[in-house]
């Protein structure tokens, strides 16, 4: 397999590096260093979660940040988006309005994170999204148990963050031969496809997984889940290349899982599906053409083909 660096690279949760940035260059500036060093790792998609409501105790306004952030985004060989995040205690609803107005190419939808006792201060936000079809994420699972994640999804959250806790809903099947079995919650996180932000070098350094060898990933793969693999904080993961490199050594991934995973980022993308395909077709499929993946690309041509053949 060549260098896993080279491999084209799609991030759907990463968030912001550094201290928050309080002046309109500065701001910008730390937007375009943070993208340049994704593109070294040759990141070709990238969601980028900042938290507006840091960068305002400088005398910025919600808007202004988004302005300024949205001016570090032109970095060549990367489509970067922004996720504004709201956290609690910050005003959700406000920031919920500050996505609405400017959905679009460079604000690709909304994200709450941080630690939380249930999701009741963000039901208004998550309602104004759905009025407006704006798609969100919610860190959940990670702090808090199922009961977080079903929470999450009953809002309407179409991609989970972490959500580790999916694996307390897990029960062995005593009377059949179907090994391990997905509770209600979580069934219906595998069955409806909702996109799951795992971030394994995180989750190890926050002490939620004890071990690398440990992380659910390869379980919840192995149960048909739909997962992305990110870095979250560049400071815990280094990079994603490097992220995929701990998958190789510990769990012997290689380039049909890399492949899996970098397509499930693609199609939790807030983006459309034109633009998922244009990506998918442009970038992603050329590069890994080149290498000796033909089975998993053989599946892949298949499953369009077959979507193709249900919608005729």
């Amino acid at each position: 397999m060549s260098d896993i660096s080279d491999l084209p690279k799609v991030l759907l949760h990463d968030h912001l590096a550094g201290p928050p940035a309080q002046t309109p260059a500065e701001l910008t500036a730390q937007v375009r260093a943070h993208l340049e060093r994704l593109v070294e790792d040759h990141v070709v998609y990238v969601e980028l979660r900042i938290s507006p409501h840091l960068h305002t105790t400088g005398g910025l306004t919600l808007q202004e940040v988004v302005d300024c952030a949205v001016a570090g985004l032109d970095v060549p060989l990367i489509d970067a988006r922004l996720i504004p995040t709201a956290h609690p205690g910050q005003d959700p609803t406000a920031l919920a309005e500050l996505v609405v107005r400017n959905h679009g190419p460079h604000i690709a939808g909304f994200d709450v994170a941080g630690e939380f006792t249930g999701l009741s201060e963000f039901a208004d936000a998550f309602l104004l999204l759905r009025e407006n079809y704006v798609p969100f994420s919610v860190h959940a699972g990670l702090h808090g148990g199922i009961d977080e994640i079903g929470e999450a999804v009953q809002a309407g959250a179409v991609r989970l963050g972490h959500a580790v806790a999916l694996i307390d809903d897990f029960h062995i099947d005593t009377e059949g031969f179907e090994g391990v079995l997905p509770g209600k919650i979580s069934g219906w996180v595998r069955d409806r496809h909702l996109t799951i932000e795992t971030a394994p070098s995180l989750e190890v350094s926050l002490g939620v997984v004890d071990e690398y060898s440990e992380h659910p990933l390869t379980l919840l793969q192995q149960l048909g889940f739909t997962c992305t693999v990110n870095t979250a904080q560049l400071e815990a993961a280094g990079s994603l290349s490097a992220e995929f490199e701990r998958l190789e050594q510990i769990f012997g991934y290689g380039l049909e899982e890399f492949f899996d995973l970098t397509v499930n980022a693609v199609r939790g993308a807030f983006l459309t599906e034109v633009e998922r395909q244009d990506l998918l077709e442009r970038v992603i499929l050329p590069a890994y053409e080149s290498q000796d993946l033909q089975a998993g690309l053989d599946e892949f041509a298949g499953a369009d083909t077959d979507a193709d053949t249900d919608d005729s």
